[in-house]
């Protein structure tokens, strides 16, 4: 079994090197630690780094673009994304919700 180094990790999943930090410590990358060094397994750095192409290829709409397309405010939007009525995913410190998904909310909240 081969083990990466976070600066190798980052390099291999073409993340940055806080982003896998955060990552590993929130529970999201399973890394081992020896001192004050992580190592990450190379399949886990791949499927890690799969996991992070999809996200980022989603094509949908910003908290604040969905505010444009609708009349509603930015903690209710939160509060139906964290409800699990609006689907979204998480990129970064923002939440994207796929055009697709915002459709069929529209269409649901339809009479």
């Amino acid at each position: 079994m081969e083990y990466l180094t976070l600066k190798q990790a980052a390099e291999a999943t073409d993340t940055s090197y806080a982003t896998l930090r955060r990552d590993i410590e929130n529970g999201v990358l399973p890394a081992y630690k020896v001192g004050r060094k992580y190592f990450i397994t190379s399949a886990a750095a791949e499927i890690y780094g799969e996991k992070r192409r999809a996200v980022n290829s989603i094509d949908g709409y910003t908290i604040r673009q969905v505010m444009e397309i609708l009349p509603l405010s930015y903690a209710y939007i939160i509060e139906l994304i964290k409800n699990g009525r609006l689907p979204a995913v998480k990129r970064g410190r923002s939440y994207i919700i796929a055009k697709t998904d915002l459709q069929s909310f529209i269409e649901k909240a339809q009479l």
